[in-house]
């Protein structure tokens, strides 16, 4: 028959393995309640399960606690969930002494050892004291069997402090006749049958069945747990827990840290350290100097600046509206074409009016002579010009096309010599439609001008800040812009809606180091202010007017200076002089460092010491920014 055993909150392991050793049956349910202690752990639940398998018992757990029967689940146990018929599933046996032996002495366990849980000789190897002799009956104490549908009552676990008031321990073997003050475990090797079952009344059997229905209720609510009966505490045999010699070890590691805990806290305490804030004066002045910067000028020239130019070509294209309207006239179509010179290395001229010729027919003239330069190797010279057709209309705006010099025909020069325009040509009119047209006013060839400077200046600025070097400054507003192509613009008069701005601006500037003249002033000489010695900490700029000489590569630069300055302080003086010093010579000691505005000493421990440690190398002197 199995039985069934019910198991405390706060019961340890070594406590329901030794139930499971004591018990006779084969098949054994534990009862644990919620949150019980071995269940919280499936070191504890593996250990249950090894010892099982060492006995040859079948245990089961039984409980309400999910993540308990999940992890006794792991441990490799059979786990069932608690009902209220749960005890009326089956009929349990328990052995439980007819007559109890009264004991006159605490019981011992006689050196059980938790290092022996799980192994062949946890109760085996258990032997009396020394100081007892313990003989036992050949004859066992005669046994009685109850069948009941009710368990035993609930044990007290081995540190439960409810341990005087609870009913004693239900031995499930009846222990062999020993002298009355010793109770020892009785080895497993041979066991004794228990006699046949004696059937209980009905009325006791009823009457038990409501009182254990009503534990049970309790037990698993929160309501706290039924009152056992009164036992008298000389009945009662308290169980003597089981120690480890591996708790000596714990104690003896626990012991190590506490000392070295102390003794870093006696260091701590009795080597106390100070942290000194010493705050000096300020003082604010405002000046303006002029410097003259050279671009040939040494680092250690003192009576120059070190400057350099940083020169660079812009390409400009803008696309711009024609704002400007005239009567209805004829006008000859304008564009620009690219000449090339594949004839030889020698540069060639041509003058104003030369003649440029479309595979169609339509002649163009250039505006103004140019020189096309030679060949460099085997690639042709090239060169930009304007032409303008030789006749008004709107025939002549062609789109791009290829043209030949007419003026060549006969000589090797004619094949040498080509053009080819990259822009559809534009402007040209033959006074017919309506009255007034559009056409390129002079007020949009300035405004064309202006924004393509602007635009050439700020990308001339976006490059240059990824050639500066740190600390250095462009002087923005006093960058030179030059105009390269100014004879490819279209006329004004042209008639057009729109036309294509297209230039190439030389742009070039100055960069100074502005580090180096903060420098120059906080390398300056100290000033005494009222027995006190300043010094220059620090320099804030502002710049005025600049001069720029591109010619002589010069530039005369004004700025406004704001310096600040701090008296000195001899911080290792101070140091030694406060060494061991309390408030009153802290204050005495000042009184010769008038250079000093205030200063704040930080204790360490802050609640141990007020005075200053001897040991210089215990105190530490930070100098903080000054204070006006």
């Amino acid at each position: 028959m199995p039985q069934t055993f019910y198991i405390e909150n706060d019961e340890e392991i070594i406590s329901v393995i030794g139930r499971l050793r004591r018990s006779s049956a084969e098949e054994n349910y534990f009862v644990f309640p919620k949150r019980a202690l071995v269940l919280q752990s499936i070191v504890n639940l593996r250990l249950f399960q090894r010892e099982a398998d060492k006995l040859g018992k079948k245990i089961v757990i039984v409980t309400q606690d999910d993540a308990g029967m999940l992890l006794a689940q792991k441990a490799g146990l059979t786990a069932e969930r608690y009902t209220d018929d749960f005890s009326r599933q089956a009929e349990h046996i328990e052995l439980t002494p007819e007559v109890a032996a009264p004991l006159s002495a605490k019981p011992s366990l006689g050196g059980l050892r938790s290092e022996d849980i799980g192994s062949s000789d946890f109760y085996s190897g258990a032997k009396s004291p020394k100081s007892v002799n313990a003989r036992v009956s050949p004859v066992p104490a005669p046994q009685t069997l109850r069948i009941r549908n009710a368990s035993p009552e609930r044990p007290p676990s081995l540190n439960s402090k409810r341990f005087e008031s609870m009913t004693p321990k239900r031995v499930d073997r009846a222990p062999v006749g020993l002298r009355p003050e010793i109770v020892l475990p009785i080895e497993r090797s041979a066991p004794i049958a228990p006699p046949a079952p004696r059937a209980m009344p009905r009325d006791t059997r009823e009457a038990t069945q409501t009182v254990r229905e009503a534990r049970l209720r309790n037990f698993f609510t929160q309501g706290g747990v039924v009152e056992p009966p009164k036992v008298s505490k000389e009945a009662v045999a308290p169980r003597v827990p089981v120690t480890s010699h591996k708790v000596g070890a714990i104690f003896l590691v626990l012991g190590g840290i506490s000392f070295a805990s102390l003794i870093g806290v006696g260091v701590f305490l009795f080597l106390p350290k100070a942290e000194v804030h010493v705050v000096p004066y300020r003082t604010v002045s405002e000046l303006d100097a002029t410097f003259e910067g050279r671009v040939d000028a040494d680092m250690n020239d003192e009576r120059a600046l070190p400057v350099r130019i940083i020169e660079k070509e812009q390409k400009v294209n803008l696309s711009v509206q024609a704002t400007g309207t005239a009567p209805g006239t004829t006008q000859k179509a304008r564009g620009m074409i690219t000449i090339s010179n594949a004839y030889s290395a020698d540069p060639q001229s041509l003058v104003a009016t030369t003649r440029f010729e479309t595979s169609d027919g339509k002649v163009y003239r250039l505006t103004e002579g140019v020189t096309v330069p030679g060949m460099k190797g085997t690639t042709p010279g090239t060169i930009d010009a304007t032409v303008i057709a030789d006749q008004s209309g709107t025939s002549y705006n062609i789109a791009t096309a290829t043209f030949t010099i007419p003026g060549f025909k006969g000589s090797p020069k004619y094949d040498k010599f080509s053009a080819r325009s990259q822009k559809a040509m534009a402007g040209g009119s033959d006074g017919s439609g309506s009255a007034n047209q559009t056409v390129i006013a002079k007020a949009d060839l300035e405004k064309a001008a202006i924004d393509a400077k602007t635009r050439a200046r700020d990308a001339y600025i976006e490059a240059i800040k990824a050639e500066l070097l740190p600390g250095e400054r462009l002087l923005e507003d006093n960058i030179d812009i030059v105009s390269q192509n100014d004879a490819a613009l279209p006329l004004s008069g042209t008639v057009a809606t729109s036309f294509d701005y297209v230039n190439s601006f030389q742009v070039r500037g100055f960069v100074f180091s502005e580090d180096a003249i903060k420098q120059r002033i906080l390398s300056g000489e100290k000033n005494m202010v009222s027995g006190v010695l300043f010094q220059p900490v620090d320099v804030m700029l502002d710049y005025g007017e600049a001069v720029p000489n591109f010619g002589e590569r010069t530039v005369r630069l004004k700025a406004h200076m704001r310096v600040i300055s701090e008296s000195v302080i001899n911080r290792e003086n101070f140091q030694k002089q406060i060494l061991g010093k309390d408030e009153q010579g802290i204050d005495q000691v000042l009184t010769t460092f008038p250079e000093i505005k205030k200063i704040e000493i930080a204790f360490k421990p802050q609640w141990f010491t007020r005075t200053v440690p001897d040991a210089e190398s215990r105190v530490t002197v930070l100098v903080e920014p000054g204070e006006e």
